[in-house]
């Protein structure tokens, strides 16, 4: 894998983002960073996809800021996918991650699961989209038994009403002139739940295991959820403060946990010096969890593997070795740095 350039470390990011002109001259150093990085997908030898399971990070930024600066030039909102035999299911669908899974090699009505960990928009944007397209994108005419089936917090009903309001005039013409088959409402089922204080199984299939609990985050309904395929077991914590959930109970005994970072260090002082509200500095503090918790949180767990996901920020400027090295002070596993289009 590229390195970034080595004048462009996490400490020149950080002396950039505190100095005055943080968001043109911070943003637009770190944007000339972000392009002489461009990351190539796959170079590396999966360690988890085995047997008839493949996982593939999809996007693997986090937040809802879409800038330069938190390096979303480079990378696309968080969701992975997990395909067991041509069965797909997908971890949130955040901001272009439809695009990654055709990029991925695969297409948009091949997804027959969908899992929403909470809706704040950077896990939500392209949510819509995996519906609308997986059903558009199939036989028209075809299969009438196909469907999708997307699990989700609640909030999950409130999406799906808005979504079909949205797009209303296209359902209704494909469902009327165009004579899609089967209807939008027969293909996309949407189930809304609340997250459980104690693990609960949502899906069974020959191929997939679901099951979901709650995860603090603030005031948003949240949840992490365990994956079960034939070949392994993974955890996603979505995302979540620390030390306010049984998310680590939760996952003991798993193969790997994907788990979201943020280096709060480096992004409050930026927030700080753009500005930013004390309400969303303070949400970023307690509702996400820092390279310390994430490693406590693993090695509470008893995982082999630790992905980290949902990189705040995701620049380059921040290397893989970097984030490594933050967070093996509290575990001695295989860590993973996970970007997009890799093969897991």
């Amino acid at each position: 894998m590229r390195r970034a350039d080595p004048t462009m470390t996490r400490r020149a990011a950080l002396g950039l983002a505190t100095r005055g002109a943080v968001a043109a001259a911070g943003a637009g150093a770190l944007a000339r960073a972000s392009a002489a990085v461009a990351q190539t997908p796959g170079s590396e030898a999966p360690v988890l996809s085995r047997g008839r399971t493949k996982v593939v990070v999809l996007g693997s930024h986090g937040g809802q800021q879409e800038t330069q600066l938190t390096g979303a030039n480079l990378r696309c909102g968080t969701s992975v996918l997990i395909d067991v035999a041509g069965e797909l299911l997908v971890v949130d669908c955040g901001v272009g991650s439809l695009h990654r899974l055709v990029e991925a090699g695969y297409d948009a009505n091949q997804v027959r699961h969908v899992l929403v960990t909470h809706h704040h928009q950077d896990h939500t944007a392209d949510l819509g989209n995996f519906a609308g397209f997986g059903w558009a994108s199939g036989p028209n005419g075809g299969d009438p038994r196909r469907r999708m089936d997307l699990y989700g917090p609640t909030g999950t009903r409130a999406y799906e009403r808005g979504y079909k309001l949205l797009a209303g005039l296209s359902i209704a013409d494909q469902e009327g002139p165009l004579g899609q088959v089967p209807t939008f409402r027969a293909f996309a089922r949407w189930h809304e739940f609340r997250p459980p204080k104690r693990g609960r199984r949502l899906l069974s299939t020959s191929r997939f295991t679901v099951h979901a609990i709650r995860v603090t985050h603030g005031g948003m309904p949240s949840v992490g959820y365990r994956v079960r395929t034939p070949d392994l077991d993974l955890v996603f914590s979505g995302d979540r403060g620390y030390g306010r959930d049984r998310f680590a109970s939760f996952a003991r005994g798993a193969d790997a946990m994907f788990h979201e970072i943020i280096d709060r260090e480096l992004v409050v002082r930026t927030l700080r010096a753009q500005g930013a509200t004390s309400g969303f500095i303070r949400h970023l503090i307690e509702d996400h969890c820092s390279p310390d918790e994430a490693g406590r949180t693993a090695t509470a767990a008893g995982v082999e593997t630790l992905v980290l996901y949902h990189l705040i920020p995701a620049n380059p400027g921040i290397t893989d070795d970097a984030w490594r090295s933050m967070v093996q002070p509290q575990f001695g596993g295989r860590i993973v740095v996970s970007r997009d289009l890799q093969v897991v």
